[in-house]
């Protein structure tokens, strides 16, 4: 009897706190708005729009200030935007995750997150099912094959591209020493003057079997570790600037670039002739937002030309869909150069076996140089 009275409770426990969320997207997803005017009449009914994320992010405060000034303007709504700064895109997603299971509003009622996070948000329920191609106002290029701007179920949509290469001091990097092949920094000049990240961005996608695979970039992680003079993370653009090194092997993408050279800072960069990642920033809305409407409509907005234009001026990237696209360019370019090349998707990371076991791999090498 005692027994049955547990478990009893324990069903009630985990259906108070659960039960809710669950129902509320589901509904959401079977009553989201399915076109752009009913995105818009929803939105005008929300008066609040928060936003949590790092303040490099979109610009921060400011940036999300004028992004949802713009958004009013665009389409006659009248809300207010309250920013508070907040974690990495990968402590987002877990302080989302623990307010949902607790039954607490979102901290955020729009989500920017990466293809990482996006596969995370799919397994829990994180995000709402939406009918995002039916709020963008222009239509995209075709996709390159493999890759579906949307996640899966519709749970978000892909916004922006940043490219994996190599950052350089362009004041000690120039002509024929700038980097085209990855064995260019092998040179016994560059001993102690290159960085690479703990995280060892670009050798863990440059691993998988849809690029060089994982004996190559295990090889090559070994002959790179004798040259490294330490790790850094992708946006300390100030190690390089400064001249303690003089490139940075690999970056997560070329955003840090394209802004700091618009800065006058000596930053060059260099996606090389054997692969390239297309990283993808995607938008979504957390199915405990307030402010879904808003929300959605926030990241359609970032799809219009003048959101990619300021995406591109302010945060130095944007989407390779888009035929206006700076990130379409280089793509193209390196594609020509015969470079493989992938766009990071949910749908990519979830399909590649053994990621993580690898990454593991490398980093450990890369930390026992």
């Amino acid at each position: 009897m005692h027994d049955l009275e547990r478990r009893i409770k324990w069903t009630v426990a985990v259906c108070t706190a659960l039960c809710p969320l669950f129902l509320a997207a589901g509904a959401f997803a079977a009553d989201a708005p399915k076109t752009l005017e009913e995105l818009v009449a929803g939105a005008k009914k929300e008066t609040t729009f928060r936003a949590m994320w790092s303040s490099r992010s979109l610009n921060g405060s400011k940036g999300f200030s004028h992004l949802v000034a713009a958004m009013n303007k665009r389409y006659g709504t009248n809300i207010k935007p309250q920013f508070t700064p907040g974690p990495s895109m990968t402590k987002m997603i877990g302080r989302l995750t623990r307010e949902m299971k607790a039954g607490q509003p979102a901290s955020t009622d729009v989500l920017w997150n990466n293809s990482g996070g996006m596969l995370k948000s799919g397994k829990v329920g994180l995000t709402r099912s939406m009918n995002w191609m039916a709020y963008l106002e222009r239509p995209m290029l075709k996709a390159d094959p493999g890759f579906d701007p949307l996640a899966p179920k519709g749970i978000g949509l892909a916004s922006a591209s940043t490219l994996v290469g190599i950052m350089y001091n362009s004041d000690v990097v120039k002509g024929d020493d700038i980097p085209k092949s990855m064995n260019d920094v092998l040179h016994p000049k560059w001993k102690g003057k290159i960085a690479s990240t703990p995280y060892v961005a670009g050798l863990r996608e440059f691993a998988t079997p849809s690029l060089l695979g994982r004996e190559v970039m295990v090889d090559y992680a070994r002959k790179l570790s004798k040259q490294v003079g330490g790790l850094i993370r992708c946006g300390t653009v100030d190690r390089l600037t400064s001249g303690e090194f003089a490139m940075l092997v690999f970056s997560c993408g070329d955003q840090y670039v394209n802004q700091a050279k618009r800065d006058g800072l000596p930053l060059g960069y260099s996606v090389v002739n054997e692969a390239v990642v297309s990283h993808t920033r995607y938008g979504a809305v957390p199915v405990h937002s307030q402010a879904p409407n808003a929300a959605a409509l926030f990241v359609a907005y970032l799809h219009t030309p003048e959101g990619q234009k300021w995406m591109w001026e302010v945060n130095g990237f944007d989407f390779h869909l888009y035929p206006e696209s700076h990130e379409r360019k280089v793509l193209a370019d390196a594609r020509s150069r015969g470079a493989k090349v992938v766009v990071n998707s949910p749908q990519w990371l979830a399909s590649q076996t053994d990621y993580v076991k690898t990454r593991k791999e490398l980093e450990k090498i890369m930390r026992n140089k």
